[in-house]
């Protein structure tokens, strides 16, 4: 694949760390950023979108959204909708990058974006009543980056 055709783009904060190894992997690789944060005062943690930045032509390109957390669902379905609406990106040019899921949050996702590639290293057992992943690892971002 050629590096000018794709763009990674990644979830801010914990994002990043998948961002990382995709330059590591395609060094010419475009790099895009969606700022949005879960709002942990609301009961189901409502995500909220505060920017976005792409490279030039993106339209046209791959993406590899990355976001190591798949849990409700609710971040990658605005980050998806903010590359459709925004920046004019096809669902069926997005590959999602993700480390951990919950099984709701993936049928969510894949029921909404049904041609959009969803790519995971493990589905874990179910979201508890907080909506947090179980068993999971915590808060990936904190972990990454030691700001627990």
């Amino acid at each position: 694949m050629d590096p000018n055709d794709i763009c990674a783009v990644s979830i801010v904060r914990a994002g990043d760390s998948l961002l990382e190894v995709v330059r590591e992997i395609l060094p010419g690789v475009h790099v895009g950023k969606i700022l949005i944060q879960r709002n942990e005062e609301t009961k189901d943690k409502t995500p909220e979108f505060y920017y976005s930045k792409m490279p030039p032509n993106v339209a046209g390109m791959k993406i590899l959204l990355c976001d190591p957390m798949l849990a409700t669902a609710g971040s990658s379905i605005m980050a998806v909708g903010v590359l459709e609406d925004k920046h004019g990106v096809k669902a069926e040019n997005i590959i999602f990058i993700n480390v951990l899921c919950a099984p709701e949050g993936l049928k969510i996702l894949a029921s909404k974006y049904p041609s959009m590639k969803i790519v995971t290293a493990q589905v874990d057992e179910y979201l508890n009543e907080e909506n947090f992943i179980v068993p999971g690892l915590g808060d990936f971002g904190d972990r990454f980056f030691n700001t627990t």
